[in-house]
């Protein structure tokens, strides 16, 4: 039985515009800088380069730019220190940030119109931030060809889920005690996660367009990216002692305004742009332009290797963003893309399809159909919640998705947070008797942070309302059979998700 995307493929191709986005070729390049995977033998010279630097980064007083503090407070800082701030004596509450500290793209509370700001320069900001680290290791290292390592998670292959030795030894600059003590003990992610997680990899390979609620940065944002940093942090699993906080609750990583100081954080958001570098140079890749980033502006401020400060402008930005001195050495060199003639029509239906998946706009945009719509006000427990949606609902759904060709399915999963949950789930789409296909994942790494609330405190009466989404064209069967939403909890945290709305909506 066909998917909805392949019965219709014939109407896409004649009814999707081919002058949105020039065509591109691959010009000759070379990258000076090599990323290794963490946990293999070549990647060893540079984890102890970067061991290195980070003793001395240590020992520097923290309102120098290259030391570890101020680095780390350039991703986020605690709005206030609990007692006097044994590692930083000038800071004690937010009015005392320096330059760039606070900068990143998770400093953003509820509103709306910021989020999808934040979201669309997510990528973009960790990549420069991350970028900036490098070059101060390579100088303070003297490893002239040092790169960052990235942490391979979610690998078929057991021992690439373990955290490299380095940062397992506590005589080690890049050791964290604030960390999950299976990891830090030198036990592998566990087998659910590590599955989770290769689920959502291979979803996130073929998710369109970049930007958007359903969008590749928004989605990988959320998972794996805020996954690992929960996990990592140990939420909902131990309480540690938080050193940025100088309080007792969950790990550097799994708060915002701490995770900056954990030196896994550099090896997470690694693999994280090695995940955005292979969608770029895929086929199913798409870049914001110049123009979406102006409409949404973001400050880029960071610390040159010297330790001077820097500020880019956003044209700056788009050329070191999108064409870095660095490679990963299990990929491929990216596209450096040269702008060509676009033809007014493609050869071959072949062609068509795979111009149409390119010319994609790189942020969801358009007008907005409600399908259907149901309230629950239920929590979701340890058995799996499943909702059927009726036939009636499912022959809708169908009838205008063929009429309204080109268009989006996307399923909103609402639910509301009192407490930030240390677990996460995952949401499947079921035919009866067919394997189930994944949607995706609800994950709640920055909940507290966003919505202006301290580690210990509650949400409030009313609590965190969130919204998930999940683009579902390619998954929904050209059928009028009824079919179920599936969430299934992952982790044993006691914090309560209620699941208030679930609906279907076409966006064209």
């Amino acid at each position: 039985m066909k998917t909805l995307l392949s019965s219709f493929m014939m109407v896409l191709i004649f009814t999707t515009g081919f002058s949105q986005k020039p065509d591109y070729k691959r010009t000759n390049t070379s990258k000076q800088y090599v990323r290794k995977n963490a946990t293999s033998p070549s990647a060893k010279a540079d984890l102890d380069a970067m061991a290195d630097a980070f003793e001395i980064m240590r020992s520097i007083r923290c309102d120098a730019g290259r030391s570890w503090y101020y680095q780390g407070a350039i991703h986020n800082i605690p709005a206030k220190i609990i007692g006097a701030n044994k590692l930083c004596a000038l800071y004690e509450t937010e009015k005392d940030k320096l330059f760039a500290w606070g900068d990143c793209t998770h400093a953003v509370k509820t509103d709306t119109l910021a989020k999808e700001k934040a979201a669309l320069h997510f990528l973009l900001w960790h990549r420069l931030y991350t970028w900036h680290l490098e070059k101060i290791v390579r100088k303070l290292s003297c490893k002239e060809d040092f790169a960052i390592p990235f942490w391979n998670y979610g690998s078929d292959i057991v021992d690439e889920n373990r955290l490299p030795s380095q940062l397992q030894d506590p005589t080690n600059a890049l050791y964290e005690q604030s960390r999950y003590s299976l990891l830090n003990n030198g036990y592998p992610i566990d087998d659910s996660t590590r599955m989770d997680i290769g689920l959502q990899l291979n979803s996130l390979a073929t998710t369109t367009p970049f930007g958007g609620e359903t969008g590749f940065s928004q989605i990988l944002e959320a998972s794996p990216h805020g996954l690992m940093h929960d996990y990592i942090g140990a939420d909902g699993k131990e309480i540690l002692w938080n050193e940025i906080y100088q309080d007792s609750m969950s790990g550097l990583m799994a708060n915002v305004p701490s995770a900056g100081f954990d030196p896994v954080f550099w090896l997470h958001h690694s693999m994280v742009d090695r995940i955005w570098w292979e969608w770029d140079n895929s086929e199913y890749g798409s870049r914001p332009t110049l123009e979406e980033l102006k409409e949404y502006p973001w400050e880029y401020n960071f610390i040159e290797p010297n330790g001077d400060e820097i500020t880019y402008s956003l044209e700056e930005v788009y050329a070191i963003v999108f064409d870095p001195d660095y490679t990963y050495e299990d990929v491929e060199e990216p596209q450096i893309l040269a702008e060509v003639q676009s033809p007014s029509m493609p050869t071959s239906l072949k062609d068509a399809f795979a111009s149409s998946k390119k010319m994609k706009k790189s942020v969801q945009q358009g007008g907005e159909t409600l399908l259907w719509k149901h309230g629950f006000n239920r929590v979701i427990g340890n058995k799996p919640f499943k909702h059927l949606v009726s036939k009636d609902n499912a022959k809708k759904t169908i009838k205008h998705f063929k009429k309204a060709q080109p268009s989006k399915l996307v399923l909103r999963i609402n639910v509301v947070v009192y407490k930030e949950p240390g677990h996460y789930f995952t949401v499947f789409l079921r035919y009866k008797d067919q394997p189930d296909k994944y949607l995706g994942m609800m994950t709640f790494f920055g909940v507290n942070h966003h919505h202006g609330v301290q580690h210990h405190h509650s949400l409030g009466e009313e609590g965190a309302k969130l919204s998930f989404a999940y683009e579902i064209s390619d998954d929904l069967v050209d059928t009028n059979d009824e079919f179920e939403i599936i969430i299934n909890k992952r982790g044993d945290s006691k914090a309560k998700v209620t699941v208030e709305t679930m609906s279907l909506s076409a966006i064209n």
